[in-house]
């Protein structure tokens, strides 16, 4: 086990520093996701789970935008059922 510290600046070194893994971009995604109100309709949660589902097989798009776009689709909705 001491040699994890280095074994995570190795992988720093190679890939970046704090890199988001994919389990971690889904669990973010889906925490934001589950933020939606209770009072939107039934169709607007569905479009966000499946807006949930684009982002993550969409590697085109980088972290910080799906966040971007998943925090502006909760604010809108946010808006117009609260």
């Amino acid at each position: 086990m001491d040699r994890v510290p280095l074994m995570k600046e190795i992988v720093d070194h190679y890939s970046g520093p704090d890199r988001v893994t994919a389990k971690q971009q889904q669990e973010e995604l889906e925490r934001v996701a589950k933020t939606v109100p209770v009072s939107a309709p039934k169709s607007v949660k569905q479009f966000t789970d499946r807006a949930v589902l684009s982002l993550q097989s969409n590697p085109g798009w980088g972290f910080d935008k799906k966040c971007q776009f998943m925090d502006k689709l909760v604010r809108e909705v946010s808006q117009h059922y609260t």
